[in-house]
């Protein structure tokens, strides 16, 4: 009996994207299935631990634009990145207003390549679960990253190993023949 076991490639390595986020603006806010009219709101993005906060929309509205551009790093490990609205009260207390949870898949990996713009909408949903508007944002993973594996420690390759190769993990191959016919 051959085991082909899969060893967990985020055991080994340990990568560090630094992540360019725009949040941009958002559609339709709703509170209580009614659009907001006159609450000034702002977002926060969070990845893990990490979080930056926008600049305050003034103009106040269900259709927000921020603008708004930061940079934070992002380990491996993590799988999404969450985007809050929050809205000021007259008393000048903060209230969620909806929260997106955007994959990481959605931007890194194979299909979207370092120094790629990604715009992307995502529906907001309150802590009902009902939908409570749309937040736009764009992503730019930037091409600087650091990236070690306990193999490199051993080894002296300068070849750092790829985010959607097989990162380090053991890989048995089995040739298949072709029949001539």
């Amino acid at each position: 009996m051959i085991y082909l076991g899969r060893i967990d490639p985020l055991l080994y390595t340990t990568m560090t994207k630094t992540l360019e986020i725009d949040i941009r603006s958002a559609e339709g806010l709703k509170i209580n299935r009614r659009l907001i009219k006159k609450k000034k709101t702002f977002a926060v993005a969070r990845i893990g631990d990490k979080f930056r906060t926008s600049n305050l929309d003034d103009s106040g509205g269900s259709n927000p634009t921020w603008n708004y551009k930061s940079e934070m790093p992002m380990k491996g490990s993590v799988q999404f990145i969450s985007i809050e609205v929050f809205y000021r009260t007259r008393c000048a207390r903060e209230k969620k207003l909806g929260e997106a949870k955007i994959p990481a898949a959605d931007f890194m990996g194979r299909y979207s390549h370092e120094g790629h713009l990604n715009f992307l909408s995502y529906r907001l949903r309150d802590e009902y679960g009902d939908k409570c508007g749309i937040v736009n944002v764009s992503i730019v993973v930037k091409p600087n990253s650091t990236e070690t594996t306990m193999f490199e420690a051993s080894s002296s390759s300068s070849e750092p190993p790829s985010i959607d190769g097989y990162c380090g993990r053991i890989v048995t191959g089995v040739p298949v023949w072709r029949l001539a016919s």
